[in-house]
């Protein structure tokens, strides 16, 4: 397993690629459909817009981590964070993204996405990597929690390039370490041992995510 000091590169290199790509989007690219699926087949899918504001919450919810550090045991951790149902959590994750950008227009997002990620990484280096504080849905350790960062940038960094028609932009380090939490996560929730014909990472968390059609009735994992 990567040191704290390897998972915080990364990281920091995943949403490197995701700030530059948001950078450079024109006007209409800020309105373009993403192909994530709500729970809730009738509402309308994320645009890049909202996507954007995901990214805000999900990479920024670590700070409230760090904020909020204490004496409490870990309950959860990169892997077991992703175990709850998809049904209580993505009706809510859906709408905090529209929250999110309440008020603001695509022109202002690079500038937010800029600050909200500085000071995650910042303070992510300030703490050490066993420090625990509110993960969400339980306490988690830091470098946890940072781990699981990871897979969420990764996965909605597939979402961005999918939205555009582009090829990914994950680095090799975050698709090898999202493709072994999504391999534990298959272990724990079910029978262990991806297909032979997801033999490749990023194919693999491409099906795993639901963002490519899969045979497999184990798989998606997450959404």
């Amino acid at each position: 397993m990567a040191s704290y000091e390897e998972t915080i590169a990364t990281l920091t290199a995943e949403l490197a690629a995701v700030q530059q790509t948001f950078a450079d989007l024109s006007d209409p690219q800020w309105q373009l459909s993403t192909k994530l699926v709500p729970v809730d087949p009738e509402l309308p899918r994320w645009t890049v817009f909202e996507l954007a504001g995901h990214f805000d919450i999900s990479i920024g919810l670590t700070r409230m981590l760090i904020d909020g550090r204490g004496d409490d045991q870990p309950a959860r951790d990169r892997t077991s964070f992703f175990i709850n149902p998809r049904s209580e959590t993505a009706p809510v994750v859906y709408d905090y993204a529209y929250q999110m950008v309440d008020g603001k227009t695509p022109s202002d997002m690079p500038g937010v996405l800029h600050e909200t990620f500085t000071a995650t990484l910042d303070a992510a280096r300030a703490v050490p990597a066993d420090m625990v504080g509110p993960g969400f849905f339980a306490p988690m350790r830091v470098d946890e929690f940072v781990a699981s960062r990871i897979v969420e940038a990764v996965v909605h960094g597939i979402d961005l390039t999918q939205a555009l028609g582009r090829e990914t932009i994950a680095t090799p380090d975050g698709i090898t370490l999202t493709a072994a939490i999504l391999d534990d996560l298959l272990a724990r929730r079910t029978i262990a041992g991806r297909p032979a014909e997801l033999a490749d990472d990023l194919n693999w968390i491409l099906a795993a995510s639901g963002r490519a059609e899969s045979g497999d009735n184990r798989l998606p994992l997450i959404g």
